[in-house]
């Protein structure tokens, strides 16, 4: 789990790859959830939040150089 202040130091490609990893690591909690194994609940919901933190820094980035030349 990161802080949004560490994510926002990331550059863009690396901001991608945490959340591809990210997205792996929620699809396999999910099937191990859909099996009744998964142990603590409370992770689906964090992985989530990252992913959505994510996602808003990627937006973010890619939007700034387009405000920038206005």
């Amino acid at each position: 789990m990161s802080k949004a202040k560490e994510l926002r130091e990331l550059a863009p490609d690396e901001l991608e790859q945490k959340l591809d990893d990210a997205l792996k690591e929620a699809f396999e909690l999910q099937k191990v959830k859909a099996t009744g194994k998964l142990d603590n609940p409370l992770q689906i919901r964090l992985i989530r939040r990252e992913i959505a933190r994510l996602r808003t820094l990627l937006n973010e980035k890619k939007r700034a150089p387009a405000t920038a030349k206005t």
